[in-house]
Parts: C-alpha cells; structure tokens; sequence
C-alpha cells in the first residue's frame, strides 16, 4: 500500500492506525498523534517494528482556553440572542 512509501505519519484521533497499517509501513520511523493519546494507534504493533510513537498533549491547551474565554464573553454579553434578533429583523 502507499503507507509504505513514507517515513512518517501525523494522524488525528478519528484515524485509526492499526497492526496491518503499521506492518505495511516498512519506512516508517515516527508516527505522530496530534493531540492526547495513542489510543488510536496500535503502540505495540509501532513498537515490534522498531517505530516511535508520540503525541502532543498540550498542543491545543491555549486554542481551547480562548475559546472557553470566547464562549464565556459570548454568553455575558448575550450575542447568540442578539444575534438572532438580527437575523429576524427585530
């Protein structure tokens, strides 16, 4: 298959990467999980093969704070109601 052509592979949690995926991945040094966790990724199946596996577990730590902050602001100030009133015309 073509996973056999790269060297690495960055995956996000609705990715599965399985044992076949990984014995077909015969370049294969690094698989990368952007975000927390590995459970979509077989880790010992990576590992039999001699591949790393990581993840980036504060990588989205800021974006998800701002948007707390955003969605907070939001409520406060009561924009999902002004907003459909303008939508309405009212």
């Amino acid at each position: 298959g073509i996973v056999a052509q790269y060297d690495a592979m960055v995956v996000r949690s609705a990715t599965k990467v399985t044992a076949a995926i990984i014995e077909a991945a015969s370049r294969m040094k690094i698989i990368g999980r952007a975000g927390v966790g590995v459970d979509n990724i077989d880790v010992r199946a990576a590992t039999n093969q001699g591949i790393v596996v990581v993840n980036s577990p504060q990588g989205n730590t800021t974006s998800a704070a701002e948007h707390t902050w955003a969605m907070i602001m939001s409520a406060a100030r009561q924009i999902p109601q002004a907003h459909n009133k303008l939508k309405q015309g009212t």
